[in-house]
């Protein structure tokens, strides 16, 4: 019998390409989102996740949930408390629905901004770096700057603690950087990046961010990996390409940005500002979408 799950912020970039990713691997999908999306492989069950009850009578009968619904930055909803008021209140709603329910694995869309503090714009050079060490997993401490990025340290403590109830849980937070859906990026093969400055906040990320992102198939294939492969307990993750926005060498780009921060590795041998070693040895993933500008050779 295949493993139920349910997909919340299914008609998202993101969820998306969760749906899809498991449908192909032969998971029984349950999509949820206050959007319909005709797109989706599987009909889109409305849905809003602030109803407690709601929740409970869609998520019956599902081993397993990847939750990606939540308003999705700090600019998205109507003031700063309401928005971290309704992240945790869908984030309880849904974890708490899925351990009384029997579910034995959740997956979590955190997202990069719970430890990357606020270092954005064209003088992050001269803004001092909260990073403890480089380069950046996903064991790094939080360090939120905005009632979005709270409320997503309010999801992962969450998870710990239906963990601590209950052992034998599987519950993992990823961490998100930028992601990039396939729109966007046959755009950037074809058109190349912007000539913007790299550290740009809009498009490029920050320097505490590792200038890191991931495409939507490559995640998809990652809450796969986790729900065919992750153990129990609590697991964090950085999952992220080796390569980075900036399309400079890490080995350049750690004296220019983290000058004080603690180097794990000597910097004439850093590959990359972000260490996915875990990930590829617990969970055998990998991203497959990388290098995206380097076709077109801007």
């Amino acid at each position: 019998m295949s493993q139920r799950v349910l997909v919340t912020g299914a008609a998202g970039r993101l969820g998306q390409a969760v749906v899809t990713a498991l449908c192909e691997a032969g998971f029984d999908v349950v999509a949820a989102d206050m959007t319909y999306n005709r797109d989706l492989p599987v009909r889109t069950q409305l849905l809003d996740l602030r109803d407690a009850l709601s929740v409970y009578r869609i998520i019956d009968g599902c081993q397993a949930v990847a939750h990606l619904a939540n308003h999705p930055s700090p600019y998205a909803g109507p003031s700063p408390q309401q928005l971290y008021a309704e992240n945790v209140a869908m984030d309880m709603n849904v974890f708490q629905a899925a351990v009384d329910v029997g579910a034995r694995n959740i997956v979590f869309a955190s997202s990069v901004q719970v430890f990357a503090g606020d270092r954005y714009g064209d003088d992050a050079e001269q803004i001092p770096s909260v990073l403890p060490y480089i380069p950046l997993d996903g064991d790094l401490p939080t360090c939120p700057r905005n009632s979005y990025a709270l409320s997503k340290e309010a999801g992962e403590a969450q998870l710990r603690y239906f963990v601590a109830l209950d052992p034998g849980l599987s519950c993992t937070s990823l961490r998100f950087p930028s992601l990039i859906n396939e729109r966007w990026l046959q755009f950037l093969r074809t058109r190349g990046r912007p000539r913007h400055h790299f550290h740009s906040r809009e498009r490029f990320g920050s320097p505490d961010e590792g200038f890191s992102y991931l495409t939507t198939g490559d995640a998809g294939r990652l809450v796969q990996a986790i729900l065919e492969k992750q153990g129990p307990g609590y697991h964090q993750y950085l999952p992220a390409t080796s390569d980075a926005f900036a399309q400079t060498p890490a080995a350049d780009l750690v004296p220019r940005f983290w000058p004080g921060v603690e180097r794990r590795a000597p910097v004439e041998q850093m590959k990359s500002t972000i260490d996915i070693s875990k990930i590829t040895e617990t969970l055998g993933w990998e991203p497959k979408e990388t290098g995206l500008f380097a076709e077109t050779g801007r």
